[in-house]
């Protein structure tokens, strides 16, 4: 009986069933306050109840934070990284968790690297058909921060197959004509020739550009220069969710985002900018 009663949660108290209950070194976790927790960290029985609560302090700070987070740049797939090289703050999160979640806000002096790699499926064939491989595309991040130390994400909802392949020589023309020559190009294709088809190509060169813009971002912030914006520039959703507050006694008669008019309320009534 004991095995399957409801577990309070020693975060809210809050009662917990045995699925959705999470048990901590010293205590429970119940499902919803696992959910406000960072989406790049795994619960583990060896965690307390005390730093679990000190996550949740530092994720309520952390939704704050992001009223003020204004990214002049986003590069990427389904998941991009987001750069405001003026507060010295990154994200990493999809447009839609950038509208309406809580991505966490990381240090871009605290980048250590970030670096591509790509999982790879064997796909067994049939009588017709060989063995073939799918491959999914990730980052993988490590940062100097309290509660995340290194995390990884799936940037593309894209998945390759090496039914595609194409010759070496072919490859290289398709890379070359998208980026400039790397040290260890050659590497790349030395003894898995499987992975040289275009599709696999363009999203190894997609993985470069957001490497480049992150820790271009990070060395620049570092020196003390200042982002020098060498990515493309992120144009923001219709209806930022990230601009202060203006004070009410302003007098706004146009809309600074559209140009349409406004005749009072607190939101242009045209592209629903807040005023």
């Amino acid at each position: 009986m004991g095995l399957f009663s409801k577990k309070e949660c020693s975060i809210c108290g809050d009662k917990s069933g045995l699925l959705s209950n999470r048990r901590l070194a010293d205590g429970n976790l119940c499902k919803a306050c696992r959910a406000r927790l960072s989406p790049f960290y795994d619960v583990t029985n060896k965690d307390t109840v005390a730093f679990i609560a000190a996550q949740l302090d530092y994720r309520q700070r952390n939704m704050e934070e992001l009223r003020w987070f204004q990214p002049s740049v986003a590069v990427g797939g389904a998941y991009k990284v987001f750069i405001d090289g003026n507060s010295g703050k990154f994200a990493v999160a999809s447009e839609r968790e950038m509208r309406e979640g809580n991505p966490d806000l990381f240090d871009l002096a605290g980048l250590r690297s970030c670096s591509f790699f790509a999982r790879e499926h064997i796909i067994k064939g049939d009588e017709d058909e060989s063995d073939h491989f799918d491959y999914e595309f990730y980052l993988k991040f490590s940062v100097d921060h309290p509660f995340v130390r290194a995390f990884s994400c799936r940037y593309s909802g894209v998945t390759v197959s090496s039914r595609n392949r194409i010759k070496e020589e072919e490859a290289r023309k398709i890379y070359l004509g998208q980026k400039e020559i790397k040290t260890g190009f050659a590497a790349f294709f030395s003894g898995v020739d499987r992975r040289a088809t275009e599709e696999y190509l363009n999203q190894y060169a997609l993985a470069q550009d957001m490497i480049d813009a992150l820790t271009g971002a990070a060395a620049s912030f570092r020196s003390g220069q200042g982002y020098a914006p060498g990515a493309p520039v992120y144009q923001q959703p219709a209806a930022p969710v990230y601009q202060p507050p203006i004070p009410a006694a302003r007098e706004v008669n146009f809309c600074p985002n559209c140009g349409a008019r406004v005749d009072g309320g607190a939101f242009c009534p045209q592209c629903g900018t807040r005023l």
